[in-house]
């Protein structure tokens, strides 16, 4: 194998310079080798220099020749009148050229080759290979003309240089390298063979391939890599795709389009994303009712698959048989990949009239540029550019879910009238008779509470939650007659203050696992301070049924007495109630309204502060001359108003 080296000057950007140059290279004419001006004895000096110009070939003097002293430094002179533009510059390749015989080696660069290519979205592509550095000592060189040589190196194979300095490459028909060394300053050829080989070792980058022995090689190896970058980038289409009928700006989409069929059929799985369905309507009164179902998102495992199978009217790109990791079943699933070819309404029509699952994948929502391997993962396991065209047993359950929604519409509309029939009803009941009812069932409610408390014999939690029921079925009538609601206690807390009240009038405990009432108004008296505005009701109506009490007892309520009226009389509002749910009490326990108009707010300040304040509406029933003359027409009430004034 032969192996070509061309010397390539860099020309200078004044051609006037050339004529500055000293050629210290010529060629020998009896031998053919390059010659320095300084290897010439006296016998060669002047025109008897027996030397020629490797350029134009015309005889050269040797100007000041091997003499000791000179003023104008030894050189090679052409004939008066001869054109020389190029003769310096060849002279110092020939310089360099004899260097690198001198020297035994040479210093090959690095050979690199590439190929490119363009890829289906007009995106460029390009592949890099090399073949290493290497230093190679050189056997021989023959000169072949004045402008060749040719090197052989250690290994055997053979260097062909080329003196011409021209950019053409060897038209011989061997595989031939051909090395350039760029002379950026021709003024090399003045230089003495020492000061050229600190060049070279120096500046190796004058070095660069033209050629190589092994480009054929590395060509090949560059166009597979390019190969490979560009099927792993989607940018070709595969072997067995045809595209001479494509026009050329859907041949990537179509390349997308047919891998992903191929994908899904040698994948034999893909992820799917869930299905929700929400259905809401407004009743006639204006309450919304919803219902909701759900279908997780799953991996589904593909067999039977087939591509571009007719079914009907449609021809899915994918169609197999389908079954998730919760065991259910599809017979059939369609798969349409779509990429700019979106799936309209008359399409859709058409995939749901078929009544098979179809699910869509939509490329056009991928963004980005993929490699392969990720558009395979993307495809099997990503599910946000999925979406589900039809799904049976979806479809199925959206239409319960409507029929579940209008059941509950007319469910409510039924109970809705029933239960304006019942209020009708209540209304035109007496609520006094409903209060008495409505205090028998609190009462056997706490009773049975009680009983279950102490764990006897015969109750169970269901007959509590019974009685419970039937109290707030009395509480919900009592609500109609506008007993409850606003700010007085709810019906929930109605019964805890009733507790206390059906204890003191029957004195013992209910709903308290204390006997007597004077326990139940000891554990009142023990509320803590923001509970005690109560107390003073608590103590009247205490006074008011007589609860036994023994001497100390006795004294104890009357020290407590003594307390609430010290602070009322002091402008504490500890003890100072507002009558919201006066009106409950009093329905429920006639014989205690004089007692409830006189623990209120306005008439214990009447009653015991000297400066009382003014009355507003939001405060209670009677105070002032409102109370005195209700207390003159009631005077079977008037104890328990009295027992605090004295």
């Amino acid at each position: 194998m032969s192996t070509e080296i061309r010397l390539q000057h860099q020309p200078q950007s004044q051609a006037d310079s050339l004529r500055d140059l000293i050629m210290a290279w010529a060629r020998d004419q009896d031998t053919g080798e390059p010659r320095y001006i300084f290897e010439l004895d006296a016998d060669r000096r002047g025109n008897k220099s027996r030397c020629i110009c490797p350029s134009c070939l015309e005889p050269l003097t040797a100007v000041n020749a091997a003499k000791a002293e000179y003023i104008r430094r030894p050189h090679f002179r052409h004939p008066p009148g001869t054109e020389k533009h190029s003769c310096s510059i060849v002279a110092a390749r020939i310089a360099l050229l004899k260097e690198i015989q001198a020297e035994g080696w040479i210093q090959l660069p690095q050979s690199r080759r590439k190929a490119t290519a363009t890829g289906l979205s007009g995106q460029t592509y390009e592949a890099w290979v090399a073949a290493p550095a290497e230093k190679i000592r050189i056997a021989n060189v023959n000169f072949q003309d004045h402008a060749r040589a040719l090197l052989t190196l250690d290994d055997g194979r053979q260097l062909e240089v080329l003196l011409t300095g021209s950019a053409s490459l060897s038209t011989s028909d061997e595989i031939c390298a051909c090395l350039t060394i760029n002379m950026e300053d021709p003024e090399v050829a003045s230089l003495s063979p020492e000061e050229i080989r600190k060049r070279l070792t120096l500046m190796p980058d004058w070095l660069c391939w033209q050629s190589h022995w092994q480009d054929s090689v590395l060509d090949a190896e560059a166009q597979r890599l390019l190969d490979l970058q560009m099927i792993e980038a989607m940018e070709v289409p595969p072997s067995d795709l045809d595209l001479s009928n494509v026009p050329a700006e859907l041949r990537r989409e179509t390349v997308l389009h047919y891998l992903a069929k191929q994908i899904l059929r040698d994948a034999g799985e893909i992820r799917v994303p869930s299905i929700h369905h929400e259905v809401t309507r407004r009743s006639a009164t204006g309450t919304m009712f919803t219902r909701t179902w759900n279908k997780p998102e799953s991996t589904l495992t593909l067999t039977n698959i087939e591509l571009e199978c007719r079914l009907g009217k449609i021809v899915p790109d994918v169609v197999c048989v389908a079954q998730d990791e919760f065991g259910n079943f599809l017979p059939r699933l369609c798969i349409e990949i779509t990429v700019t070819n979106t799936i309209g309404d008359e399409r859709r029509t058409r995939l749901q009239q078929e009544g098979d699952a179809t699910l869509e994948v939509d490329l056009s929502r991928t963004g980005g540029r993929l490699n392969l391997e990720e558009f395979k993962d993307m495809l099997v396991r990503e599910i946000t550019f999925k979406n589900w065209i039809w799904h049976p047993e979806a479809a199925a359950a959206l239409t319960e879910l409507d029929k579940q929604v209008l059941a509950d519409i007319q469910k409510e509309q039924v109970e809705s009238k029933k239960a304006q029939n019942w209020r009708d009803e209540v209304l035109a009941m007496d609520s006094r008779d409903i209060g008495r009812r409505y205090l028998v069932a609190v009462t056997a409610y706490l009773q049975e509470q009680d009983r279950l408390d102490n764990s006897a014999s015969g109750t169970s939690r269901d007959e509590l939650e019974s009685k419970q029921s039937a109290m707030y079925r009395m509480a919900d009538m009592l609500e109609i007659h506008g007993y409850f609601g606003g700010k007085g206690v709810t019906k929930r807390q109605a019964a805890r203050m009733l507790a206390r009240f059906l204890s003191l009038k029957h004195d013992r405990g209910i709903g308290y696992r204390v006997k007597t009432g004077f326990e139940v108004l000891n554990a009142v008296w023990q509320s803590k301070d923001g509970n005690r505005q109560d107390i003073p009701m608590y103590l009247a109506a205490a006074r008011l049924w007589k609860i036994h009490l023994s001497e100390k007892q006795a004294e104890t309520v009357q020290t407590w007495r003594h307390e609430v009226k010290d602070s009322i009389a002091a402008g504490e509002a500890m003890y100072l109630r507002q009558p919201t749910n006066d009106r409950l009490l009093a329905l429920l326990f006639p014989d205690l309204a004089g007692a409830l108009a006189a623990t209120t707010k306005h008439a214990l300040q009447k009653l015991f502060l000297s400066n009382p304040q003014p009355r507003t509406r939001e405060d209670g029933y009677m105070t002032g001359p409102d109370l005195e003359r209700w207390l003159r027409d009631h005077p079977d009430h008037a104890s328990g108003w009295e027992h605090l004034r004295h």
